[in-house]
């Protein structure tokens, strides 16, 4: 099994800029924060033949010089290509490569995935 969280540790929405509830966007990690506790009640418990590959995909989301602009093309760590229509998505194609390292790097059977999904 796979818990996999998704962990913006700060995000304004890139380019396509988050107005009115910045301040708040230090939550976007609550599904890192989520399986990172069930890591740790998981390793004290240690419940017999339970085994569960813990992935959190972290980054953050400022705009600057490196910055993805809209309409930039990025490519999943699968190979499938993806057009950015809104920079404030950068938590679904986090999320997404960290699907597919579960899948094809653990090659767990189920995933459980714990993100916020607010903006975009």
């Amino acid at each position: 099994m796979g818990l996999v969280g998704k962990g913006v540790t700060f995000d304004t929405g890139g380019y396509n800029i988050k107005t009115g509830m910045m301040e708040l966007m230090k939550f976007d990690m609550g599904g890192a924060g989520a399986v990172i506790g069930a890591a740790k009640i998981l390793s004290q418990t240690k419940p017999p033949g339970v085994e569960v590959h813990f992935i959190v995909a972290a980054c953050e989301n400022m705009v600057s010089g490196t910055g993805i602009r809209p309409s930039d093309i990025l490519t999943a760590s699968n190979g499938t290509t993806v057009e950015v229509g809104n920079t404030d998505a950068e938590g679904r194609l986090t999320l997404a490569d960290a699907l597919i390292f579960a899948q094809d790097k653990c090659e767990v059977k189920k995933v459980i995935d714990a993100a916020t999904l607010t903006g975009a």
